[in-house]
């Protein structure tokens, strides 16, 4: 009788390229900034399999690069994140903030994030004071730049070749499915730019008016915005000012401790 033979070992778990991705995002919970040798060998992988790895992330934004070579978390990463627990940094970073906001305006407020490779956004956070909105906002769904408020006050700081593809797309309106007017929207984003916010009725959610400012990044770039949502019914034009010194001030202090000055 033949006897029976040890059965082969089975290939170790981390030999395949879903594994070792997934043992990659890991690593930022961590430490938010690896650089390329540091990861190597924290994942004892070498070099050139650790750069081809990560570079199979970038494009789907689960991994991004700065300028001095060390990699971060991409913007899909927080936002994947964020349908299981509010932990990304900036919602740790926002959260008060935005508490803050509300409490002086005693209106809803929205913290949106942009997805720049996708040119689109999402909403990542809301504060809402006692009173109930007549209309429901969804968080971590992707959305158009071209409408309202929200979107358009990061448009207005995108290059004019993003402008060019966000307007060749010719997104409707996902309230009422309008067709976008190029004309329009090109001359809201010039004043957006002179302004430094984004005012908007009716365009993104049922007879709501939205106030939107921008906050930057530690490089300067625009990465998203916080938005009061404001019922036509409650909104004042005369309190406009006010709300937006408000605004100003919220955002400002989230692009500081974001890094930018």
């Amino acid at each position: 009788m033949k006897p029976t033979e040890s059965p082969q070992p089975a290939a170790a778990a981390d030999n395949g390229t879903v594994n070792r991705v997934l043992r990659i995002l890991t690593c930022f919970a961590e430490k938010e900034s690896w650089g390329l040798n540091e990861l190597s060998r924290n994942l004892n992988l070498p070099r050139a399999t650790t750069h081809r790895l990560l570079n199979l992330c970038k494009p789907l934004n689960f991994v991004t690069q700065g300028e001095d070579g060390h990699y971060m978390p991409g913007i899909e990463l927080y936002r994947l994140a964020g349908r299981l627990a509010s932990e990304a940094p900036i919602n740790q970073i926002g959260t008060p903030i935005l508490q803050e906001l509300r409490d002086q305006t005693d209106e809803t407020v929205l913290l949106t994030l942009l997805v720049r490779n996708e040119l689109k956004m999402f909403f990542a956070l809301s504060a809402s004071p006692a009173h109930p909105l007549r209309y429901r906002i969804e968080k971590n769904r992707l959305e158009p730049l071209g409408w309202g408020a929200a979107g358009r006050s990061l448009l207005a700081f995108l290059s004019q070749d993003e402008i060019d593809q966000v307007i060749q797309r010719a997104e409707p309106s996902p309230l009422d499915q309008r067709p976008m007017d190029k004309d329009e929207l090109l001359h809201s984003l010039q004043v957006i730019r002179d302004q430094g916010y984004a005012l908007s009725h009716a365009q993104r959610a049922p007879g709501a008016f939205g106030v939107s400012m921008p906050f930057f990044d530690f490089r300067g770039d625009i990465r998203g915005n916080l938005t009061v949502t404001i019922p036509d019914f409650r909104y004042e034009p005369g309190k406009e000012n006010t709300l937006i010194a408000l605004l100003r001030v919220a955002a400002a202090t989230l692009t500081q401790r974001l890094g930018w000055s």
